[in-house]
């Protein structure tokens, strides 16, 4: 059984965004287009084949990408990005730890790493301007967290297909 609050996420099919000449608003737009097909590999599985390494020998589960996801958010966008406390909730190995009973929690605070994310980029005015953390420019830490969710959305495919034991598309 799916608890409510994965079936609240907004996982609805997108289209890729559409070309455009403003830069900032195309990176942005595929950073948004890519966290979706992330949350999208979230459909039709429950806590149990989230949290499952479905691919065996690799040590791997869609739980541990949303845990690695939480903290490329934090490092690169809402920490990198927008300065203050830089904060690694799960240490360096983030892809492991996670269990069925720490979903929910795992699950929100991705949720609230994006937003926080959100926040620092449309704080910065140019795709030029440096993050108060890293110090790296919003176009490279965009470019970076677009080639993140594009790797691990392949792997959390691949991991979906596995614990759900069929190909769903």
């Amino acid at each position: 059984m799916r608890p409510d609050y994965l079936d609240s996420l907004d996982i609805a099919k997108q289209d890729e965004p559409e070309p455009e000449p403003d830069l900032k608003n195309l990176l942005t737009n595929w950073l948004d287009y890519q966290r979706r097909t992330f949350r999208r590999k979230l459909r039709d599985l429950d806590v149990e084949a989230i949290a499952r390494k479905a691919i065996p020998p690799v040590e791997l589960s869609v739980l541990g990408l949303i845990r690695h996801m939480t903290q490329m958010e934090h490092v690169y966008l809402s920490w990198g990005l927008g300065g203050g406390d830089r904060v690694m909730v799960y240490g360096d190995d983030d892809f492991e730890g996670g269990s069925p009973g720490t979903l929910e929690t795992d699950l929100a605070l991705y949720l609230e790493e994006v937003e926080k994310a959100d926040r620092a980029i449309a704080a910065l005015p140019s795709l030029e301007s440096e993050g108060l953390g890293h110090g790296r420019s919003l176009q490279a830490v965009l470019i970076k967290m677009v080639q993140e969710y594009a790797q691990h959305n392949g792997q959390a495919h691949m991991l979906r297909y596995a614990a759900l034991g069929e190909v769903i598309r």
